[in-house]
């Protein structure tokens, strides 16, 4: 395994005091995909595609919390500029980043990776995650933020609290469900027209739209019954939100699923006709 430790403290390392300096990852095999693993706190993720093999990771000054009014200097004392750790692990490909609470707001974790990356990222209250250009496996989950995916390929599971979800997709791996939620936000993803999927689809205040020819299930809408009254229980109906449908002959399920804001699903070479805001 390799391990690269980086304490960025004022005056203790010299060579990374500029706090965005890229640090190279050395990779066991460059030849094959590389797995991310990014669990932050405070802290956006921003992740695009090199045009190598490297691994690239860089942490921007506004990661050290200079700009929160908690950090205000005492009268007649100065700041000496203490910067946030950060861990780098790097085994058989496997890139694991933690950086504990990345003490300051407004930052981002910058990640240049090569295209072929499996990528698992996870902030609580960074704002965004914002992914360009890489195909592999993407689970990226957020609390507080938005999350971005633009021009991936391969399989995304991506979930968000409060925040919107945009997702354009160049290809999309065979046989391989996805999903895409949010609590509250908009979720708004462009698919390859020739993508083939049966699509379970659900919001509770507001709308779906898509420019694909979706054959609506013709009992998605129909109420669930449960008798149980000859056990002495009761008899339950249930009437689900969901619509389920399929295109282009159907395929693996994907998800999408808001509880505040509007589904809009595209198919990639059609210019949007449906602006939704709210």
């Amino acid at each position: 395994m390799r391990i690269i430790h980086i304490a960025i403290i004022s005056a203790a390392c010299a060579l990374i005091a500029a706090a965005q300096d890229k640090i190279t990852v050395p990779i066991s095999n460059p030849s094959q995909p590389v797995t991310i693993k990014a669990t932050l706190f405070l802290s956006s993720i921003k992740v695009t595609a090199g045009t190598g093999r490297e691994l690239y990771v860089t942490a921007t000054q506004g990661m050290n919390g200079n700009n929160s009014e908690r950090d205000t200097a005492p009268p007649g004392m100065k700041r000496i500029g203490a910067r946030p750790g950060m861990n780098i692990e790097e085994d058989h490909n496997v890139v694991t980043i933690s950086a504990g609470s990345m003490t300051g707001r407004g930052g981002d974790l910058l990640i240049e990776a090569p295209v072929n990356s499996n990528l698992q990222l996870k902030t609580m209250n960074g704002s965004s995650i914002d992914v360009t250009g890489i195909s592999g496996d993407l689970e990226i989950e957020n609390t507080n933020g938005y999350i971005k995916l633009t021009n991936v390929s391969g399989s995304v599971v991506a979930h968000t609290l409060n925040g919107s979800v945009t997702a354009s997709l160049d290809h999309v791996t065979p046989d391989k469900p996805m999903s895409f939620t949010s609590l509250n936000g908009k979720v708004d993803v462009t698919l390859p027209a020739d993508t083939k999927a049966r699509l379970r689809l659900k919001t509770d205040n507001g709308s779906i739209f898509s420019d694909f020819d979706v054959k609506l299930e013709a009992d998605s809408a129909k109420p669930a019954i449960e008798d149980s009254r000859s056990q002495n229980g009761k008899y339950k109906i249930s009437v689900d939100r969901s619509v389920t449908g399929t295109i282009n002959g159907g395929g693996p399920e994907y998800t999408f699923q808001t509880m505040n804001g509007s589904i809009l699903i595209h198919k990639a070479g059609n210019s949007p006709s449906i602006v939704v805001t709210h």
